[in-house]
Order: structure tokens, then C-alpha cells, then sequence
């Protein structure tokens, strides 16, 4: 027996207003997905001057206490006058980003400046710096396991930039060349390590068993490689 039309007519009307809420649903999928790059550039915009007006405030705090001592500041001592000043340390920079003391060669031998791992304008430098703080991290987590007589860690996990990094222990050094934004083989930040006596030529390089060898680290723009015998190479470096 067909339908009365009453009945089709509901039906319809029915199926036309779920299509209608499809369709809705589906254009502000697509305005979501147009904005969230937009959104994620003028939040890291935010965040950049964000950091920028904070170390300018946390260098003007060194520089008055630089000049009230009379005899100069200590890399140290200029990171605890801007803790005191600026109420901490580890969150510098709106962002996350790692926040390092460097010599400021052109100001004169013992003034220090401040660079922010994420923001810092010098790319070649941000990769040698967030280098040298994993490198550190990585030799005080293997130290600590040495010293409590644990295996060597198959990886070390740490906070860089805000965003968490682990780093893979190797039986060879890996042969990083260039930022990970131009090769195939990784993307975003990388780091791997060796130690003595795995996988390693050290002979007789006077370090001990379980000791970091080698390290590789890049992040999108460049490479920075470290071993015991050539100190420190890859393009950050040239």
C-alpha cells in the first residue's frame, strides 16, 4: 500500500534537514581548517614578541646588576640575578623556548647576552646551542646510569623548546649532513648518540666504557655533529 503524501512529506522534509545540517557541519569543518594556519601564525608571532620583550627586560635586570658589581658578572651569576629579577628562568620565553647566556664578543669579553633557542635570530646559532644542551643532557643521564651501575639508557628523553625530544643511542654514529627539512630520511628535530666501547673506533682515545662518543643532532635548517676526536662539525658550524 503507498504511503499516504502526509507521511512523505515528513520524510522528506526530514532527510532536506539533515542535508541541510551536513552541509553546515562540512563548512565549518572547512573554515576550521582554513584558520588553523592562520591562528598557529599569529600565536608564534605573539609568542616571538613575547620573548623578545621579556629578554630585553631580563637583559636590562644583568646589565644594572653588571654595573653595580663593579668587577663583572659570571655566565652564573648573570642567570641567578635574572631569575631574581625576572621570577624564574625555564619560562623566559612565552613559547618554551631554551634560553642560553653567550658571550657577547662584540660588547666586550666578560658582557653576556641572551638567545633564545626557538626565537633567536641566528639560525646557525640556535642549532649550535639546542645542540650543546642535549649533548650535556645526554652525558649527564649516561653518567648518572654509569655511576648507579646501569646499562647505558637505550635513549634519553628530554624537554627542548617546549617540545619533548628523545634521543636514540646508536651502535655507529649517524652521518647527519644537513637540516632535516632538506633530506628524506628525518623531519622536525633529531638527535642520536654512541658511547665507548659500543660501536666505536675509540681506541685508545683515554675515555672509559659507557662514556657519550658521538652525537648527531639537527633541527630543520641545520646539522651540528660532535665526536671525540674532531670536537664539533656539520653545516651550523660552517
Amino acid at each position: 500500500m503507498e504511503r499516504p503524501v502526509r507521511n512523505r512529506l515528513k520524510s522528506n522534509r526530514g532527510i532536506a534537514r539533515a542535508v541541510v545540517l551536513l552541509i553546515i557541519a562540512a563548512v565549518i569543518l572547512a573554515i576550521i581548517v582554513v584558520l588553523i594556519p592562520t591562528v598557529r601564525y599569529y600565536r608564534d608571532q605573539s609568542q616571538k614578541i613575547g620573548c623578545a620583550t621579556a629578554l630585553d627586560s631580563a637583559y636590562r635586570q644583568y646589565i644594572n646588576a653588571y654595573l653595580a658589581s663593579g668587577k663583572g658578572l659570571t655566565a652564573e651569576d648573570a642567570k641567578e640575578v635574572i631569575s631574581f629579577a625576572m621570577l624564574g628562568w625555564d619560562d623566559l620565553c612565552p613559547g618554551g623556548g631554551n634560553i642560553y647566556i653567550v658571550k657577547d664578543r662584540e660588547k666586550g669579553e666578560d658582557l653576556y647576552r641572551l638567545v633564545c633557542g626557538l626565537h633567536g635570530e641566528d639560525a646557525k646559532q640556535r642549532t649550535r646551542l639546542n645542540a650543546g644542551f642535549v649533548l650535556d643532557t645526554v652525558r649527564d643521564a649516561v653518567s648518572a646510569a654509569r655511576e648507579k651501575g646501569d646499562p647505558v639508557p637505550e635513549s634519553v628523553t628530554m624537554t627542548l623548546n617546549g617540545e619533548e625530544l628523545t634521543v636514540i643511542r646508536t651502535d655507529a654514529p649517524v652521518a647527519l649532513r644537513r637540516g632535516t627539512a632538506s633530506t628524506t630520511d628525518y623531519e622536525g628535530t633529531v638527535a642520536f648518540y654512541s658511547v665507548v666501547g659500543i660501536g666505536d673506533d675509540s681506541g685508545s682515545s683515554g675515555q672509559r666504557d659507557g662514556e657519550v662518543w658521538s652525537f648527531s643532532f639537527a633541527d630543520d635548517n641545520y646539522c651540528a655533529v660532535w665526536n671525540y676526536r674532531q670536537s664539533w662539525t656539520g653545516d651550523a658550524y660552517k
